[in-house]
């Protein structure tokens, strides 16, 4: 008899930890992050470590085509669009970072993403064939459109002279971050935060973008009230500073949450932590 309740005892520890074993570790959602003009992928890079450690196992940085090669923005939104599509009909939920122009690209990526979560018969099926959502973009220091561009194309002006950083090589359609070298050098545009050895060395992973990329009208504004969009300003931003954010945030219609973060233009590496804090409180 005794032998009998040890074979029991043992058989139902050996089943609860194969049951155990078989629930998912992680329902975090997919997170997808893009870069901005002439960056790539790798400066998200601190990031997904940190996230890796956190349980989110299901993470894409996103190479833009128009960063190194001369394309239109429809190849940047296809680019999203393929990585956004793939975790969505695999029943993921979704939260897309995107940094500078890249919130452009995620902007133009979502359109319609709603509509086909919601509209799908697969939601009356079992939770295993869901489509997913959106849960959230997060925009770092979004350099975006404006919501008179997208209702109003021909308002919009053609960025020649729109920053100091840019470089325009109309010969050959290229645009570089490189036009002042001595009061905006990549290196203080972009990485003012950094120490300068690792501030050099991103500037040299640098590559040129593509003029009509960058140029493009935008056909869809998300954040008036599609999506939770979290606009994230950093206090240090040379490139995107916090008055020029604010244009965007104090548009009649916005619905942005907003968020501040002591960080320079690209707060993926100079404040890593903080930024997976933030992915992490907009995750759910």
């Amino acid at each position: 008899m005794q032998f009998v309740l040890v074979f029991l005892f043992a058989l139902l520890a050996f089943l609860d930890g194969g049951i155990a074993a078989a629930v998912p570790t992680s329902k975090k959602p997919a997170v997808i992050m893009v870069p901005g003009a002439f960056h790539v992928p790798q400066v998200f890079e601190k990031v997904i470590r940190h996230l890796k450690k956190d349980d989110y196992q299901f993470l894409d940085a996103v190479a833009l085509p128009s960063v190194g090669h001369v394309v239109g923005r429809q190849a940047d939104t296809d680019a999203v669009k393929k990585v956004l599509y793939k975790h969505l009909n695999a029943g993921r939920d979704v939260v897309l970072v995107g940094n500078s122009y890249g919130c452009t690209v995620i902007g133009e990526a979502v359109k319609g993403a709603a509509q086909y979560s919601a509209n799908s018969d697969l939601n009356t099926a079992s939770d295993s064939n869901r489509r997913g959502r959106i849960i959230s973009l997060v925009y770092l220091s979004g350099f975006i459109p404006y919501i008179s561009e997208v209702e109003h194309p021909e308002s919009k002006v053609d960025i020649h002279g729109l920053s100091p950083i840019f470089n325009f090589h109309d010969n050959n359609g290229t645009v570089t971050a490189d036009a002042d070298l001595v009061q905006y050098p990549p290196q203080q545009a972009f990485y003012n935060l950094l120490p300068p050895r690792e501030a050099d060395y991103w500037t040299t992973k640098l590559k040129f973008s593509s003029f009509d990329a960058l140029n493009a009208t935008a056909t869809y504004i998300p954040y008036m009230g599609d999506f939770k969009v979290v606009y994230v300003i950093g206090s240090q931003d040379r490139a995107v500073s916090p008055e020029l954010a604010q244009t965007w945030i104090d548009q009649p219609r916005a619905e942005f949450t907003v968020e501040h973060l002591d960080s320079d233009h690209i707060a993926m590496l100079s404040t890593p932590t903080e930024v997976v804090e933030l992915i992490k409180k907009y995750s759910v």
